[in-house]
């Protein structure tokens, strides 16, 4: 299996601007208020060197994926634990995701469908994406929905320009301040912070070397479209309103009318961002299956998929409400955990750990 450089800039894109741009707004807006689009800008850069750290780290070893890596440099036992530390972030991420992803169509569109049906359906997808082609298939989807995520978007934000109203991104820094800055950029880095997944997918590219540029203009991409989006929500919706919402965006899409009989713009944004979900998952179960075959050293790792797929679901009923699937994860595990030990730490003790056990090697080599 292997995917070209153009190809891994789509995925990420795709897997980061959805659930970033319809998860992320209302705490961000909460802790940020008006300021919320410095916080995104403040986002971007953690999430750059986030890339630069696994990018640079992919390059010690680019035949290898995360399971072999994480032992070739830190031994067996310490890489092994290390390995789990990722099997965790991966299998609990899967239902949670699951979950948001049906709380969203429940309170959106489909109010009186069963939980199970919606969340079974797009299990039975992803099930076939990942078996099927494995990594391959997921790319070239998100080689076709990502310029058609694009599209919407821009779409979307051209149809709001003549509700925007710039008084409601006034004062500028004095309301929230620095801190508030930060901490309002947390939850969309934390989750722009998928870029780590790339530890897993350069050694499918055909030159894993060359890979490095696209997922960072993937990254770029990504923080652009959701500052740009989160921006117009926050002049549309206003500061009073957004942060008691719970999906900020698709409110915003709702206040669209061109021409007098063009509205309710809603339904299609929700579609699009469905296939933004379908590309995330998808891409969770490829590696989570992928990832525990290696570290299990089991030779077939489609097999995982339907062992995989059946377990997500059952997981993602756990979550007794919306809030539960959306906050407790995003604010107890997320931020505080994966975050900074999955996305920063792990990834520069790796860094560094190879770096200098391969200049050692190498000064010892005659």
């Amino acid at each position: 299996m292997k995917i070209t450089g153009l190809q891994v800039f789509w995925m990420i894109f795709t897997m980061d601007l959805g659930m970033t741009l319809i998860m992320t707004l209302t705490p961000s807006i909460q802790a940020a208020k008006q300021d919320v689009w410095i916080s995104i800008i403040v986002a971007g850069l953690i999430v750059l060197f986030v890339t630069f750290l696994v990018t640079k780290t992919t390059l010690l070893y680019p035949d290898q994926t995360l399971i072999e890596f994480c032992q070739t440099i830190l031994g067996k036992w310490p890489g092994k634990v290390v390995v789990v530390v990722y099997l965790v972030q991966w299998y609990t991420i899967l239902p949670i995701v699951l979950r948001q992803f049906n709380d969203v169509i429940h309170i959106m569109i489909l109010p009186a469908t069963p939980k199970w049906a919606v969340m079974l359906i797009m299990v039975i997808l992803i099930a076939y994406a990942a078996n099927s082609g494995g990594i391959v298939t997921i790319a070239r989807c998100s080689e076709i929905l990502g310029p058609l995520i694009i599209l919407m978007i821009i779409v979307s934000l051209l149809g709001i320009l003549n509700t925007i109203d710039l008084r409601n991104l006034l004062p500028v820094y004095a309301d929230s301040g620095i801190k508030g800055i930060v901490k309002g950029a947390l939850p969309p880095a934390s989750y722009l912070g998928h870029s780590v997944e790339y530890l897993m997918l350069a050694s499918f590219l055909y030159h894993p070397r060359k890979g490095a540029p696209y997922a960072y203009w993937g990254v770029i991409t990504a923080s652009f479209f959701v500052m740009l989006s989160m921006l117009m929500a926050t002049a549309t919706v206003g500061i009073n309103l957004a942060p008691k919402m719970w999906y900020p965006f698709f409110e915003m899409s709702r206040k669209i009318s061109l021409f007098g009989f063009i509205e309710n713009f809603d339904p299609l944004l929700i579609v699009i961002w469905v296939a933004s979900v379908f590309i995330k998952l998808a891409l969770y179960l490829f590696i989570t299956s992928y990832g525990t075959a290696q570290f299990l050293h089991i030779k077939n790792w489609r097999v995982l998929v339907w062992f995989v797929s059946p377990v997500v679901l059952a997981f993602s009923f756990f979550p007794k409400n919306v809030v539960e699937a959306t906050s407790n994860y995003l604010l107890n595990y997320w931020i505080p955990v994966a975050f900074p030990v999955n996305m920063i730490g792990l990834p520069l003790l790796l860094l560094i750990v190879g770096t200098i056990k391969r200049r050692k090697t190498q000064a010892s080599t005659p």
